[in-house]
């Protein structure tokens, strides 16, 4: 079936679908990156990313850009207020924190690109592609943490996430596969909703051909080997993940009951065997150790999140917030007097919204509202309304409260789609094309 595209689009030409997949793939490997500073470190997507900003000057503004500049937005008012009239415990670290945020939100520019109708199916495929390579370094890593070692340290050089000091905790003690991710619960963060997105598009394949995706085998492998990498994770974030596949089988049953196929049992049986596998594996390990769990990891998570929540006292930081960079300080500050457990190798708002939050304050909490009420008014607009949310909900559990790392940047990308799914899943197909941005 031959798909139609805009007029004008890229998505007939063979080196924008090249340039479209590549990109989309770098978004899902923070490893390895060009050390810019101590703490700061310059990704491949983030790169590609600037270097796209002369092409996209020449497109109509989309919601991603909106939204990109929504979150900036805060971020420089803040770093200036703060800079001028703050109290600060670190002010020199400012400039080169609202650089890294830069960096890290600047995907969502090309974001916008790489979600368009005639594209997002090179995109899944980079998704899918990703998630298979994650988790068969997961397996190896499942191996080499047996033994005690880190392996493929070579590849761990990112100075905004270094493993350097902790890889042989991480090895001895915490023993969770997390693929090219700094972290099992990072990993769950920027996987999770591409995860749930494959499975809505393998249990209903026609809601993909607006875009012309037909991917359903290569899918079917990224979702068995993902299912297995998120279960292996141990991620409290699997729950969710999994709850959302179990969302969208669950709505595709009753739709099924009068013309149930070989290809779609298949189908069903695949995305079910994985949700559940996954989550009875998660079960049993998480609730053999639960006290020791919500004591220490979650406990710690919980406790830097109702931290960073109230942290904005005066009126100056409810307004502003700390400043950028300033939240970690303040936290290990607040806190220095919590033992932390033998697994915990570093201290932080485990949570980045509440992160951008204390550091932006309301000015920051509104930006993030705005761009919500963009997100739920695209998805309303569309014919995938229930995936939507799946994937949205899944989405939000991984910036609220599984991760606090900014420069992911499959995280915004997969924001980028969210933005443009009423796009990508459109209720009348033939006048897609036409809607205005």
């Amino acid at each position: 079936m031959q798909v139609r595209t805009a007029a004008g689009s890229s998505g007939g030409r063979p080196w924008a679908r090249v340039a479209a997949r590549g990109f989309a793939f770098s978004c899902f490997f923070p490893y390895p990156a060009l050390a810019i500073g101590n703490t700061t470190g310059l990704q491949l997507s983030q790169a590609l990313s600037l270097a796209a900003v002369p092409f996209l000057c020449a497109r109509t503004p989309g919601r991603p850009l909106r939204a990109l500049l929504l979150l900036l937005g805060p971020i420089a008012l803040s770093a200036s207020f703060n800079l001028t009239f703050g109290d600060l415990p670190a002010p020199d670290i400012i400039p080169k924190e609202s650089i890294a945020l830069v960096l890290a939100l600047a995907v969502l520019g090309p974001a916008e690109w790489v979600a368009g109708r005639d594209l997002f199916r090179e995109t899944l495929a980079a998704a899918g592609a990703a998630i298979v390579v994650h988790a068969l370094i997961g397996l190896y890593q499942v191996y080499s943490f047996a033994h005690d070692e880190f392996p493929l340290l070579f590849l761990f050089q990112n100075p905004s996430m270094s493993m350097e000091d902790c890889h042989k905790i991480y090895a001895q003690y915490i023993k969770r596969p997390c693929g090219l991710f700094p972290e099992a619960s990072a990993m769950t963060a920027a996987l999770g909703p591409w995860f749930v997105l494959l499975a809505g598009l393998c249990l209903d394949p026609s809601s993909g051909r607006g875009f012309g995706w037909r991917g359903k085998k290569f899918a079917a492998a990224a979702l068995a080997l993902g299912s297995v990498l998120i279960a292996l994770s141990r991620s409290g974030a699997t729950f969710a993940i999994m709850a959302a596949v179990l969302v969208a089988c669950a709505a595709k049953v009753p739709s099924w009951s009068h013309s149930l196929t070989a290809g779609k049992c298949l189908a069903l049986a695949l995305v079910l065997t994985a949700a559940v596998a996954a989550v009875g594996y998660g079960a049993s390990h998480l609730m053999g150790g639960f006290d020791d769990r919500v004591e220490a990891s979650w406990g710690i998570r919980t406790l830097t999140i109702r931290t960073g929540l109230t942290a904005n006292t005066d009126p100056f930081s409810l307004a502003f917030g700390v400043g950028p960079g300033q939240s970690a300080l303040i936290i290990m500050r607040e806190l220095a007097g919590v033992p932390l457990p033998e697994d915990q190798y570093q201290l932080a708002v485990f949570s980045l919204t509440v992160c951008y939050y204390m550091e932006t304050g309301l000015l920051g909490g509104l930006a993030l509202l705005a761009v919500l009420a963009m997100v739920v008014r695209a998805i309303a607009r569309s014919s995938a309304v229930l995936l939507g949310l799946c994937t949205l909900g899944t989405w939000l559990v991984g910036v609220a409260v599984t991760t606090s790392y900014m420069p992911l940047s499959a995280i915004w990308l997969f924001l980028g789609a969210l933005l443009s799914w009423d796009r990508l899943f459109p209720t009348r197909p033939d006048t897609a094309a036409a809607r205005p941005r």
